[in-house]
């Protein structure tokens, strides 16, 4: 089971630049898991970076409200994806917030918000893309052209750690673009499943990988939401309202370490708690 107690998931790391990163939240308990858990988290760690995955924070996208409890808890990015555009509010918001993105490859640039972005934290600045994958998934550009223009720029702008969200479905998908992205990108992790995997590692040239981080959400129902639905759904075929469970909050997540130097992964661990 899970740990309870809230510790320092960087007591094992090297020093570096510290990135926590969790899974895509989803609905009011994945909300109030990070707004419970994560300060105690951040003051026993601290992290120099901490992204969250936005986009279920609503069921079904993230409304304004829901972004502003997890940054006053200390989310300072919050990535999204195939639900982003879903609620309308959200669009004023992506707009004026360049810390709160949307897949770079989902839509035209004309479209609100944008999918990438520079956050300065103590030990340098970290570009962070937010990707959605291809296979099994809403048509979007190719992520791995998008990727490869996104660390140009970055590149121009002499940032060495560069963070990849991937919001993708096929595990061989966000693995081929870690092993693309490696040597180049200090960490790819993998949403959008709500389902952890047993792979975090470090490849051959240097990029941190998960395929997937996981949920912050009730781990009691199916992938964040209440089983009644979906169960109906699958013994039916009849549509059915999803709706997310709320009796848990469980953060699920990684911890990774970048050298603010040569912007190589140097450690990756999987974390988890629950409220």
């Amino acid at each position: 089971m899970p740990s309870k107690m809230i510790g320092n998931p960087f007591a094992e790391a090297p020093d570096g630049l510290r990135i926590l990163v969790f899974g895509d939240v989803v609905g009011p308990a994945g909300v109030r898991g990070i707004e419970k858990l994560l300060p105690g988290i951040i003051a026993s760690g601290t992290p120099d970076l901490v992204l969250a995955n936005g986009e279920n924070a609503n069921g079904f996208g993230m409304l304004p409200a829901s972004a502003q409890k997890m940054r006053a808890a200390g989310v300072q990015v919050l990535t999204g994806g195939n639900h982003t555009f879903r609620p309308s509010e959200a669009h004023k918001m992506l707009e004026q917030d360049r810390n709160i993105l949307r897949p770079a490859n989902l839509a035209p640039a004309t479209s609100p918000g944008s999918g990438e972005t520079i956050f300065e934290t103590p030990r340098g600045p970290v570009g962070i893309l937010n990707l959605a994958g291809q296979v099994f998934m809403d048509p979007a550009d190719s992520p791995f052209r998008t990727l490869e223009g996104a660390i140009s720029r970055f590149r121009e702008r002499k940032v060495r750690v560069i963070v990849v969200d991937f919001h993708a479905e096929a595990t061989g998908e966000k693995t081929a673009l870690a092993h693309f992205a490696d040597g180049r990108v200090s960490l790819v992790f993998g949403t959008h499943t709500h389902v952890p995997t047993a792979d975090a590692r470090i490849l051959a040239g240097g990029c941190g990988f998960i395929t997937d981080v996981g949920m912050c959400g009730s781990g009691l129902g199916i992938i964040g939401m209440e089983p009644e639905a979906i169960l109906r759904r699958h013994l039916t075929g009849l549509p059915s309202r999803f709706n997310p469970d709320a009796r848990e909050s469980r953060l699920q997540g990684v911890a990774a370490v970048a050298s603010p130097d040569t912007g190589a992964c140097l450690w990756i661990s999987r974390v988890e708690w629950t409220l």
